[in-house]
């Protein structure tokens, strides 16, 4: 019996070509279309929560919005909910327990009060280098303000509102959340106490002076398991290189 060769397939005709394309696709059940479309939602709002879209498209000097409105961080609209009418009876005003920051003032529901407090103390209880010990000063010196906050841009992890009165320094909501959430609070105080001590909104030395306290407290307070916030992160990578070269990175950010 002779043995068949198996070669090339033989090409179709241009008759067989247009046949092919002529053919209607399948159709397909709704069901499986509804699937499909459920699981391409799920899997950008899954990488949405994990990756953080708009943060990981900006380069590191860029992820805290230069100056608005009076604000170190310009963050849009904002809303401090404890300040709303609805929410007037649950108010707490304190002063901090610590003796170095003794003269600023937490504001919130009595839970956030607590919390600013435990990081008011961990602040307090950093050694003094020069950055956390301007950082303190500053904003003690100022009788500065302390409450949680929502943001427009959410990119900023905190903000401070500067004006007639003493700073108000707005710590992002999210940050009530997490078994370190404490230490995370104490990273932003140290950021905006520099622009507190500064004396308004930051230009870009003023900006590279708040991420080296930040990035100060955050080598001292996140020494465990425990995860630091992005900021500690973007502080260390801008850090990473000279101030010379920090700065201009700054200024192409937007920063004075």
């Amino acid at each position: 019996m002779a043995r068949q060769l198996i070669g090339r397939p033989r090409r179709l005709t241009p008759d067989e070509v247009a046949a092919i394309k002529a053919r209607p696709w399948p159709r397909l059940p709704w069901w499986l279309w509804l699937a499909v479309a459920v699981t391409t939602v799920t899997m950008v709002v899954v990488a949405a929560g994990i990756f953080g879209s708009v943060p990981d498209q900006l380069p590191v000097a860029a992820r805290r919005s230069p100056p608005a409105a009076g604000q170190s961080h310009g963050v849009g609209d904002l809303r401090v909910p404890v300040m709303e009418p609805e929410n007037r009876d649950r108010l707490v005003r304190r002063q901090a327990g610590c003796a170095r920051l003794d003269q600023v003032t937490l504001v919130g529901t009595a839970g956030e009060v607590v919390l600013l407090d435990a990081a008011a103390a961990r602040l307090c209880a950093l050694r003094s280098t020069p950055p956390i010990e301007r950082a303190r000063a500053g904003l003690q010196e100022a009788r500065a303000e302390v409450a949680f906050a929502r943001f427009e841009l959410t990119i900023n992890e905190s903000t401070t509102v500067f004006g007639a009165g003493p700073p108000q320094v707005l710590v992002h909501a999210k940050f009530q959340e997490g078994e370190a959430a404490a230490d995370r609070v104490a990273v932003v105080l140290a950021h905006e106490g520099a622009h507190v001590a500064e004396g308004g909104p930051p230009d870009a030395a003023g900006e590279l002076a708040a991420r080296t306290a930040e990035l100060e407290a955050c080598t001292r307070l996140f020494t465990g398991e425990a995860q630091p916030s992005r900021g500690c992160a973007d502080a260390a990578a801008l850090l990473s290189s000279d101030d010379a070269t920090a700065t201009r990175k700054l200024k192409e950010a937007g920063y004075r």
